[in-house]
């Protein structure tokens, strides 16, 4: 077996108008359905059916590949939430947010994203990812966001 694992870090910044209560919620893979077009979500598992420490979702979008996302923590007091994202065969992706107060009044989600690949096939995607321009897809993220809180 000829492969090298490859690692990927990046990280961004969404602006967020609206408050903490009302925003943390959204940081949930199943409630991205109500504020990202085309996004979609099962609940694998669940207490309440959405983000909580322990729950798992599984998606397909936005890249075609399938990811189950363990939630690690998921802290509104601590305005934290941690991820481990598994592709199976591919990578395994670990991402924190970390929410804190703007300057603005509105609050700045702190993204921290590292890929870590366990195949050829999971190198291939994260050179994938690498080229992409990830300022611009947080961008889009956030006029999404901003979008669903002015509703």
């Amino acid at each position: 077996m000829n492969f090298t694992s490859q690692q990927l870090v990046r990280n961004g910044v969404i602006e967020c108008e609206g408050s903490l209560t009302a925003v943390f919620p959204l940081l949930c893979p199943k409630r991205e359905e109500e504020w990202i077009p085309g996004w979609e979500c099962e609940t694998i598992w669940s207490k309440s059916g959405y983000n909580e420490e322990g729950a798992i979702f599984r998606t397909l979008k936005p890249y075609g590949v399938e990811l189950y996302w363990h939630t690690l923590r998921y802290d509104m007091a601590a305005r934290m939430v941690d991820f481990l994202i598994i592709a199976p065969h591919l990578y395994l992706f670990r991402f924190t947010i970390e929410v804190r107060e703007s300057g603005r009044g509105g609050l700045s989600l702190l993204f921290h994203q590292v890929f870590t690949s366990v195949s050829k096939k999971g190198n291939d995607l994260l050179e994938q990812y690498r080229a992409e321009n990830y300022q611009e897809k947080l961008k889009i993220l956030e006029e999404h966001l901003n979008r669903h809180m002015r509703r």
